[in-house]
């Protein structure tokens, strides 16, 4: 598997795949560091709160399409040159499968690590006085990561599956609009269906608007375990049907 996951990484070298997951981040950076909003003296005593919030609503806009694309650019390889066949004698097909999903794995932690940095990053450019807070920062990234990694993988099944890679990316971008337009609804009924609507779905911080005082406050919620479990196991699912689909698949 190091060797097939090697090659992957020569066929991919100049396609700086890295610049998607660093792009959103900066692009995200940029929205908040500039954003008025952060800078006003309510938004000081709950800021990490307010990042840990809206983070996630900027993710479900960007990523998405971002991983969409991430996948694209992984199996278009074999795509464009029909060169599955010629693969195919030279590695076991389970293992195309597999090597590029953990190929797609490493981006995806690639961009875990980066919005990592981003939270810190931004509470030393935003004036905050609360508390950093350790066990939401820590959820967002699991909930980051797990849910980037399912995206991924429903995007890779397409793209093997499907030779035009205008569909998947289609696809990809349909999810960012459906995810967003799933945040006005609640969860029971629309967002928890929807795989694109998770990174709001792993929310731990919600925000309840005083229109009195034109004031956003910030508080705790739970996590959502009875959904997250759900989407695991659609996950798991869609791992073992997409496999077997792209095994039967003639080359």
């Amino acid at each position: 598997m190091i060797r097939e996951l090697k090659a992957e990484i020569r066929k991919t070298r100049r396609r700086f795949l890295w610049a998607l997951p660093l792009g959103v981040t900066l692009i995200e950076f940029l929205i908040l560091a500039t954003n008025d909003y952060a800078y006003k003296p309510e938004i000081a005593a709950d800021g990490y709160f307010y990042l840990i919030f809206g983070i996630p609503l900027y993710n479900t806009i960007f990523l998405p399409l971002t991983l969409a694309a991430l996948a694209s650019r992984i199996c278009d390889a074999e795509n464009k040159g029909n060169t599955y066949k010629l693969l195919c004698t030279v590695q076991e097909k389970k293992h195309i499968f597999d090597v590029k999903l953990l190929l797609g794995g490493l981006y995806v932690l690639l961009l875990t690590a980066l919005q990592a940095l981003l939270i810190p990053a931004l509470g030393q450019v935003i004036p905050i006085t609360q508390a950093f807070p350790v066990k939401h920062y820590l959820i967002f990234l699991a909930v980051l990561l797990t849910v980037s990694l399912a995206l991924f993988l429903m995007q890779q099944v397409l793209s093997l599956l499907i030779s035009s890679q205008l569909i998947p990316l289609f696809i990809g971008l349909l999810g960012s609009f459906v995810g967003l337009f799933s945040a006005f609804f609640p969860i029971q009924s629309v967002t928890g269906f929807l795989p694109w609507g998770y990174y709001i779905v792993g929310l731990t911080v919600s925000s309840w608007y005083d229109e009195a005082s034109r004031v956003n406050y910030f508080y705790e919620v739970p996590f959502r375990w009875p959904w997250f479990a759900g989407f695991l196991v659609f996950s798991l699912l869609l791992y073992f049907v997409g496999k077997k689909l792209f095994l039967k698949k003639e080359v």
